[in-house]
């Protein structure tokens, strides 16, 4: 069944309106026409069944049959903090942590960055990128992509685990116990040049503990989405989930 995003804001009572990208993609790529079934996902977690009622090439709505709440995630939140990669070397780590169940992104500015361009830009960019990757493996919950921001100033949650995938870690793997702290999954990893030596250690100082990939030189986008898969695994992020019943429509 087709899958597509709408707005929360558009969802009044049994109808559903939704955006003129979606619309344009209903309309005029797929071509469907009233009385489909298709699903619908607000990125908060609620996915609705319903049928297309009016098509246009910039407003269709849908009548709404049915709704469930989507199970949240087995594992921990992730929140991966990512230096900045050069172009579509981004955009797959925006895509695959958006599959493999990443919480938040947040991109990082760091000394050997070159991936900086037309930040509005890059954040739109992200963001569509985002969410084709939800309707494509069918994640009812959108990742956020946080506002670019300097390594030195990056927030981080008060608890949990902070790992440093690092190239210049060389004997330390990730062990199961580094990640037995409660709370949010911290992993950061450096640009296609690697974090400068004194980046690391202010991670360090920070709480970050570093962890080596092992002894072959990964390309950075590699590194990234291995280390994501990793900690989901042992998280529990890839555990397989109960479906949830359909609720009545609204």
């Amino acid at each position: 069944m087709r899958r597509f995003v709408v707005d929360p804001s558009t969802v009044t009572g049994e109808l559903a309106t939704l955006s003129a990208g979606e619309a344009h993609h209903v309309s005029l790529v797929l071509r469907l026409q009233p009385g489909a079934v298709i699903e619908l996902v607000d990125g908060q977690g609620l996915v609705y069944q319903g049928c297309l009622e009016t098509v246009g090439r910039e407003r269709v709505t849908v009548r709404l049959l049915s709704q469930q709440q989507e199970p949240e995630d087995a594992g921990r939140p992730l929140i991966l903090l990512q230096a900045l990669l050069k172009g579509k070397k981004m955009d797959m780590v925006v895509q695959k942590a958006t599959e493999l169940g990443v919480h938040t992104l947040q991109p990082l500015v760091t000394r050997y960055s070159e991936g900086r361009g037309n930040q509005a830009r890059q954040a739109e960019r992200w963001q569509r990128i985002m969410v084709e990757a939800c309707k494509q493996c069918h994640r009812a919950q959108s990742m956020g992509v946080a506002p670019l921001i300097d390594l030195a100033g990056v927030p981080l949650p008060e608890s949990g685990p902070r790992i440093l995938f690092w190239e210049g870690e060389t004997t330390e793997p990730l062990l199961p116990e580094f990640l037995s702290p409660p709370g949010p999954v911290c992993l950061l990893l450096g640009p296609e040049g690697g974090l400068h030596r004194q980046e690391a250690e202010e991670a360090k100082a920070r709480g970050f503990k570093p962890v080596s990939l092992g002894r072959r030189i990964l390309r950075a986008e590699t590194a990234t989405l291995a280390a994501v898969a990793i900690v989901q695994y042992l998280t529990g992020g890839l555990q397989p989930m109960t479906q949830a019943q359909p609720e009545p429509g609204p």
